[in-house]
Order: C-alpha cells, then structure tokens, then sequence
C-alpha cells in the first residue's frame, strides 16, 4: 500500500480484523443475503439496508433488541431509522392490530379511526388545521409540493444541500437522477447570507428542522425564523418537513421554537409501525382539497391511505407517545452526547464526534480515514451487541434506558481503546 501512513495501514488491519471476525459469526445471514441478491439487485429493497460485505438479516424484534437469523441478539440503536420508536413488538400496538384483523380489512370505505387520527395530530402539530394521509414520507412530501405549486400559481421550491425528503426529493448527491423534476433551487442549510438572494418568486421552501439523513444536524431557530419571514414576505409556502423531527417535540420542533410553517409533513413512527405519511397546514390551503368548490379543487387519493391497520394501530400508539416520555428519551440522547465526548477527550481521539438533538444522534469521522473509521466504528458496535444505522445514524425508542445508554458509552470506550491499540 505504497504511499498509506503508518496510521491509515495500523487502522485497515483493525477494519479487517473485525470484517473477518464478522463473517466468521453471521455465516446464516450472509447465506440468506446471497439468496436474495439472485431476485433483488444488492439483496434488498430499501437502499439505506444495503451494507457490504452482506447486511445483517433480521429474524425478529422484542423490546429494544433484534434477533438475527443466526440466532444472535442486538440492542437496536437503529430503531428503524426513526420509524421505531415504540421498540418492537410493543403489547399495546399489537392488541390494536389484533382487534383491527377481527373486525375486517381493505373495507374501502371511511372509518372513525381516520378523524381519531386526525384529532390526535392537529392537537400535536401547531401548524395543522387540517390534515390528509398517506403512505409514507416520500408520499407527503410529494403531495405537500404540489399544494403549494397549486396554491401559489409558482414553480420554483427551494430547497437544502443534504436535505432528504424521501426517495425523489434527496438533495445528498449532486443531479440525483431520482428526484422529480421540479424547478428545483438548492440552497446552504443554515446560512442566511447565502440562502436570501434565493428568496425569489417561490411556490415553497422545503426544510427540515434538523437534517436526519443529512447527519443530524439540527437547523438554527435563527435560520429557521429567517425563512418563516421571508415565506410570509414574498407569498411563498413554509413546508417543514418533521417526518423525522416530530418526535424531538410533543408538538414537533415548530412547537419547541414557536416558528409555525405553512404545513407540515409527517410520517415514520406515527403510524404505529405500519406504511404512513401525512400533509397538512392552515385551512386556507388545505380546502383546496375540498370538493365543494370545484374550481379549485385538488385531488388526492390513494387506496391504502386509510387503511385499517395503519389507522388502527396510529391511534393505539399516540397513547405511548407523552411529553414526559419524549423528554425523557431527548435526556437520554443528550447524556450519551454530552458523555461520549468527555471519552472522546480523554482518549484524545478527535476524529470522532457525535451529532444531533435529544434522541436522534449522528456519528461523524473526519480526516483521510474517515471512512474505514467508520466502518470499524460499525462492526466493532456489532461486536458488542449493538446495532447502529451504517452511514452513522442512531435513534433512541422508548424501550431504551438508561443501562441501554450505559451500554452504549461502554462500546464508544471499547472502540475508542481498540484503536489506539
């Protein structure tokens, strides 16, 4: 490796060391991935899972750990990329879904669940007055921009380098031959200066309170009040995207900084574990879905929108979901954080560091070896029972503790030790 430092060599050993001792260990799960590879290109369906040498298969969850096909448990840092906040198998949802199959399903028709759900987030989200469903984050965040286009008579929506917004609104590569094409304006997240020579005839200004895909980089509430004035300035539509964000707050991180959007999208964990997305905002723009005035009336549907289980099991798990439970888990992020780094000193490793807000927390490596650090950070996790997001990305749920966080700090200080070896 002619040209490599001591270090970057010492390092891809370390790397190495943990690859071989992890296919030495999940032999069942890379034998499963192999067979999948035959039917789904990179043996998957969800991008984001795809993790070489072969990705852990799961057999099935309880609590806040995962069972592998290997028959080898994890406490789950991942929590389903934010989806998963109730932990898994949680008795409360699966008495709802329980209920839900007794009573039938695929019923094409309106049920009371659907105005439950929708008391239950219009008294969360400050921002909505009224709100429709849907199937995913992607799906609202669609739906959502294409309000606003209809609402405003415009065309061009500014958004956020790094921004994700679901599958066709991804703004983490450069020319992402996925998104839809919209007029699309990219602008610097958090920079003012920057972003207001954009604030140009919008239809919308998509942003997320804090990035989650992007690295759990929380928005400033400077930058965010920036654009709530600029959008009430020039006519534009505010759209925060708190698919992930909702959680940090009772009332999302709108309703932590008193900064109200125009609407809002959301999804992920409020559909109990089941497909769910939702857009809503002030009655103004959202009777544009109403009827009754055909001449600007919009449509939306889609047949899984309000279906039975999603429904059923969204209400049962709003029940879990408390101020004094948010907060506590928001303490439990910002301990690890704030404790992580005192190892992070005291080791004097300072290529690492740990992002976020409350309980979605973000790894980051800098320097040439950023990615192999990464890597080794990941398998060395999984050598002590831990599973994490691999681009670096963790989320706390409700099943975790504060021995769950313990657990955590102790793999942080063996890793940290592991490499200074």
């Amino acid at each position: 490796m002619t040209g490599d430092t001591s270090e970057e060599v010492s390092i891809r050993q370390k790397l190495n060391t943990l690859l071989s001792k992890y296919q030495d260990t999940h032999s069942l799960s890379k034998q499963a991935h192999e067979k999948a590879k035959q039917l789904l290109p990179a043996g998957s369906t969800r991008s984001v899972l795809v993790s070489e040498p072969f990705p852990l298969v799961i057999k099935s969850g309880q609590g806040a750990t995962v069972t592998t096909v290997d028959g080898l448990t994890f406490e789950d840092f991942v929590s389903d990329f934010s989806a998963g906040i109730y932990g898994h198998s949680h008795p409360v949802i699966s008495q709802a879904v329980q209920e839900a199959l007794s009573t039938g399903f695929s019923l094409g028709g309106i049920t009371e669940k659907e105005a439950q759900l929708a008391q239950i987030l219009t008294t969360r989200i400050p921002s909505f007055e009224k709100v429709r469903f849907c199937n995913s984050g992607t799906e609202a965040n669609t739906f959502a921009l294409a309000t606003a286009l209809a609402h405003t008579k415009r065309k061009k929506i500014l958004v956020f380098e790094n921004g994700y917004h679901g599958g066709t609104i991804n703004f983490g590569m450069k020319n992402n031959p996925m998104n839809l094409p919209h007029e699309l304006i990219v602008g610097e997240y958090n920079n003012i200066a920057v972003v207001k020579p954009l604030i140009k005839d919008l239809a919308a200004i998509l942003v997320e309170p804090l990035q989650g895909a992007g690295g759990m980089h929380p928005a400033t509430p400077e930058f965010l009040a920036f654009l709530r004035e600029a959008a009430s300035e020039t006519g534009a539509v505010l759209i925060f995207d708190e698919v992930v964000t909702s959680r940090l707050d009772y009332h999302g991180l709108q309703g932590y900084w008193n900064i109200i959007p125009d609407m809002t999208t959301v999804g992920k964990y409020l559909g109990g574990g089941f497909p769910f997305g939702a857009f809503g905002g002030s009655a103004a723009i959202m009777n544009r879905f109403d009827s009754t005035d055909k001449s600007i009336a919009l449509q939306h549907s889609g047949t899984f929108n309000n279906n039975v289980f999603t429904m059923t099991a969204a209400v049962a798990a709003a029940t879990l979901i408390t101020p004094d439970e948010l907060k506590r888990l928001n303490a439990l992020g910002d301990r690890f954080r704030e404790q992580a780094a005192l190892l992070i000193q005291k080791a004097g490793f300072h290529q690492l560091e740990f992002t976020g807000y409350g309980s979605a927390i973000g790894v980051h490596f800098s320097g040439e070896n950023s990615e192999d650090l990464m890597n080794a950070f990941y398998f060395s996790l999984i050598a002590d029972g831990i599973i994490i997001g691999r681009r670096g990305f963790m989320s706390l749920n409700l099943m975790h503790t504060e021995a769950s966080i313990d657990r955590l700090l102790g793999a942080v200080d063996s890793f940290l030790r592991f490499i200074a070896e």
